[in-house]
């Protein structure tokens, strides 16, 4: 415990030791802060307030002609790239930028600011020094303005709405208010920059024009495509000749199908009329034969003379055998023969002649199918060759339609592209943008809460810090020895008894 105490009772010996120091550290800082607090003039805050909106459309490049404008909600990104392009240093330098070039004054530094740069000043030393070893440009005083400007300038989008809010605190409440409007002028007129679409029309214009070009070469390089090749090279001679030749196939194989049928129905008709007559009995009567007659005259011719010649030849004779003979063969002849025939009257066989005649008809038919048959396959021929002709020429055929075709789409997108470019020129021309002002800045007539208490407390603590700080660092450079404690630490030696001062 007495460890423990004796690092408190030096520390407090320290602050008894060094009271007049810290006393003086802290009367001086406190009557600087002071007299800083009362020299600070109050300062006003400007706002103006700006509403986003999504009235503008925005123009789009598409392949597709059809493709609208493109209108897109605010959303938060929006906001906050808007707050980001407020703060930009740039767009404070383009404001402050005339008040250097005319003369005008702007708002100058009061004098506490100018008391705050000089004792800020040892702090800036170590950049200066860093600066002149690099050889880095010395900021010019629009460069200290900008920055000066950029660390009391507020822009923060209000919660849940499209609102942003632009504030500028300073001394000057005119030159506040001035300057917020201003800067909300300067950032719309950049807005306005922005979506220009002035180049973008005269970018369309000139593609149109481009596209027009190759359009019309695209047609009078199909069209001469076509003078050449003839007008069965055309898309609806082609799409006839196609038409044409289904035409033709169909009916080729029907032709076929009746040659077919003719010829089954030729060669049934010659089958039944080989099975038929070509002529049938009408009339019949009995009548004596006149060979049967004629025979039996003989035979009985023949038996007179052999009985003559019996009276004079033997019957083994010779002439008399021979007419036996003769005899035995016209009895046999007469045995064969009828005596009576049958008289039969004949006429033309009508089935016969019916079948005749179709067989003709189906004959001279089938010659004119056959001839049909044969004109339809010559036709079709030539058709097949005209296409293969055609096909062998489809390839540049649709190479040059195909560029007729993409030609005139990009010359109507394009077209289309140059009225909404167009359009939008008017916009911009009117001024038209997503940003608008809703609240522009006014002159402010009340001063901001004043912050002088809370500057006076911090310098307060401050100062007391500083003296007390000081105290312990001129009390630790001081070599002589100030208490027992010390006198032991320094000795190691025990301490017998101490002589007040």
């Amino acid at each position: 415990m007495a460890e423990q105490e004796i690092p408190w009772r030096e520390m407090v010996a320290v602050l008894h030791r060094r009271r007049k120091l810290i006393l003086q550290v802290f009367a001086g800082g406190f009557v600087t802060v002071a007299i800083g607090a009362w020299l600070q003039a109050p300062s006003y805050r400007a706002t103006a307030t700006l509403m986003v909106t999504s009235d503008r459309a925005r123009v789009a490049v598409s392949p597709d002609a059809d493709t609208p404008a493109i209108v897109n909600r605010v959303t938060d990104e929006d906001l906050i790239s808007e707050a980001t392009l407020l703060r930009s240093e740039a767009l404070i330098r383009e404001v402050l930028e005339p008040y250097q070039h005319d003369g005008t004054e702007e708002e100058r530094p009061g004098l506490f600011s100018r008391v705050a740069s000089l004792v800020t000043l040892p702090l800036h030393l170590p950049g200066m020094l860093y600066r002149t070893m690099h050889d880095i440009p010395w900021p010019t005083s629009l460069d200290w303005q900008v920055q000066a400007v950029a660390e009391h300038l507020s822009v923060a989008p209000v919660s849940k709405s499209n609102l942003i809010q632009v504030s500028y605190e300073a001394a000057n409440a005119q030159w506040a208010a001035s300057f917020v409007n201003e800067l909300v002028v300067r950032h719309i007129e950049r807005h306005t920059r922005l979506n220009q679409q002035s180049e973008a029309q005269r970018f369309y214009e000139s593609q149109r024009q481009l596209l027009g070009g190759k359009f019309r070469a695209a047609e009078d390089a199909l069209q001469a495509f076509y003078a050449r090749e003839g007008p069965e090279s055309t898309p609806e001679h082609a799409a006839g000749l196609r038409a044409r030749l289904g035409e033709l196939d169909t009916t080729l194989a029907s032709s076929q199908t009746e040659l077919a049928e003719g010829t089954a129905r030729i060669a049934f008709l010659t089958s039944e009329m080989h099975g038929s007559p070509k002529s049938i009995a009408t009339q019949s009567r009995l009548a004596q034969n006149p060979s049967a007659q004629v025979v039996k005259s003989r035979v009985l011719e023949l038996g007179l003379q052999r009985s003559q010649l019996l009276a004079t030849y033997a019957p083994t004779s010779v002439k008399v055998q021979d007419l036996d003979r003769q005899i035995a063969d016209a009895k046999r002849l007469l045995n064969t023969q009828k005596e009576d025939v049958t008289d039969t009257t004949s006429a033309a066989n009508p089935a016969y002649q019916a079948l005749e005649v179709d067989l003709a008809q189906t004959r001279a038919q089938m010659a004119a199918v056959q001839a049909r048959v044969e004109a339809l396959k010559s036709q079709i021929g030539d058709a097949h060759a005209t296409m293969a002709h055609l096909d062998e020429k489809a390839a540049e055929q649709e190479r040059l339609q195909q560029e007729v075709t993409a030609s005139k789409e990009a010359y109507a997108t394009y077209s289309k592209k140059v009225e909404e470019a167009r359009f939008s020129s008017a916009l911009d021309e009117s001024s038209i943008v997503d940003i608008a002002v809703a609240e522009p800045a006014t002159v402010p007539i009340r001063p901001e809460k004043s912050k002088k208490m809370v500057v006076l407390a911090l310098g307060t603590i401050m100062s007391l810090m500083a003296g007390v700080g000081l105290a312990f660092v001129r009390d630790r450079l001081d070599p002589a020895v100030k208490s027992a404690a010390e006198a032991h630490g320094v000795t190691g030696l025990p301490i017998l008894a101490e002589v007040p001062r």
